[in-house]
């Protein structure tokens, strides 16, 4: 699935679909390593996701600086997933089936799916991947603040903005204007 989802982005990179009144309703805003592509969908998905866990409507209008934290948020994702798989770290399949179950009993849930065509499967993947995010960030925490340590948030913050830094400098990413 990551090879189409290179070669439908590049396509995408090299010809935005246009509605007639021109307006980009795709393009790709981010590409990390040559080899994954994040989509302005992607960023608009997430965003309405966000509302929906806020209790917002799910389209709400974004602004620039909004859609570009979600963009860093995408591409940190999406980074931290790939690293996942060198960290092996367990996911209960449980906590996956909790976090849907929660989301489930949010009101436009399946407004969400069917505004971005998204299956009851991939919806799990993506809570899944959220997961195996947080997951990883809370290790990390573990690991930079072992038992005793009892960090401030500040320091956390501090630790995660630095570890993400990190993680940004081996990747090659390159993000493009957004609409």
């Amino acid at each position: 699935m990551g090879a189409y989802r290179t070669i439908l982005g590049l396509i995408l990179l090299a010809a935005p679909v246009l509605t007639t009144a021109q307006q980009v309703i795709e393009s790709v805003a981010a590409k990390i390593d040559d080899a994954t592509v994040i989509t302005y969908s992607d960023i608009l998905q997430e965003a309405a996701l966000l509302n929906l866990e806020n209790g917002a409507p799910l389209h709400t209008p974004l602004s620039r600086e909004l859609k570009e934290r979600i963009l860093d948020s995408l591409i940190l994702r999406a980074i931290l997933f790939f690293a996942s798989r060198d960290r092996d770290l367990p996911l209960d399949d449980r906590m996956v089936q909790e976090m849907v179950a929660t989301y489930e009993k949010l009101p436009y849930l399946a407004d969400l799916f069917k505004s971005f065509g998204i299956s009851p499967l991939e919806f799990r993947m993506i809570v899944k991947k959220r997961l195996i995010v947080r997951s990883m960030m809370d290790d990390l925490l573990k690991r930079r603040f072992p038992p005793p340590a009892k960090p401030t948030e500040e320091e956390k913050k501090k630790a995660l903005d630095e570890w993400f830094d990190s993680l940004r400098k081996k990747h090659r990413i390159i993000t493009y204007s957004l609409p």
